[in-house]
């Protein structure tokens, strides 16, 4: 079931005009579940979504927010199955597969209709960095203190951010001091605490 994220205590929901979006953490932060979460939610409300992450946990975690309904959903793992999987509202691009999701990337017809949403961007290269950015509805999660292409992220105008900390590249925003498994979200409208509870409202990582 999905979990609940909570902007000042108040519920709150990632929107595709919230976007582009960078989510930065650390090891064992909460931001890769955060991540998760941001994106089930944008799916649950009826965006297309394309996703790529480096490893197949984040798959799994994202089948159980949305509670395994699979209907809508495509797993991809060659361009035969992509090409099968054009009309499915998410194409999820086998774990790790660059090459695959830079030829998706060229394929989807209705790219324009979907949210990139690429987890673990400090293990992909450049090319998926300045590939997702020619698109304006993109959310890039990962700690970029560890991408080598980090300075090119310190320029680029992401319109949120979500931080878990304050990273040693710069972001353009100050982060406050934060408890366990909270964030800091900044943009032109909005800013706070981020936190996530469970169907029970419990604090989860």
């Amino acid at each position: 079931m999905l979990d609940k994220v909570l902007l000042n205590w108040e519920p709150y929901t990632l929107k595709e005009d919230n976007l582009p979006c960078l989510i930065t953490y650390g090891k064992h932060m909460g931001g890769s579940h955060l991540s998760i979460v941001l994106i089930a939610n944008l799916f649950l409300q009826g965006s297309k979504i394309l996703f790529l992450t480096a490893y197949p946990m984040a798959r799994d975690n994202f089948l159980n927010q949305i509670e395994e309904d699979t209907s809508r959903v495509a797993f991809v793992d060659s361009l035969e199955s992509l090409e099968e999987s054009l009309d499915k509202d998410a194409i999820i691009i086998e774990s790790g597969n660059a090459t695959l999701f830079l030829n998706a990337i060229k394929l989807i017809p209705d790219l324009d209709e979907r949210v990139i949403f690429v987890k673990n961007i400090e293990i992909f290269n450049e090319e998926i960095f300045n590939t997702c950015l020619e698109n304006q509805k993109v959310i890039l999660s990962g700690d970029i203190d560890e991408c080598n292409f980090k300075n090119n992220i310190s320029i680029e105008k992401f319109y949120t951010i979500i931080a878990f900390n304050q990273p040693e590249t710069p972001i353009r925003i100050e982060i406050p001091k934060l408890e366990m498994w909270s964030s800091y979200l900044k943009n032109d409208k909005q800013s706070g605490i981020l936190t996530l509870h469970d169907e029970q409202n419990r604090r989860t990582p």
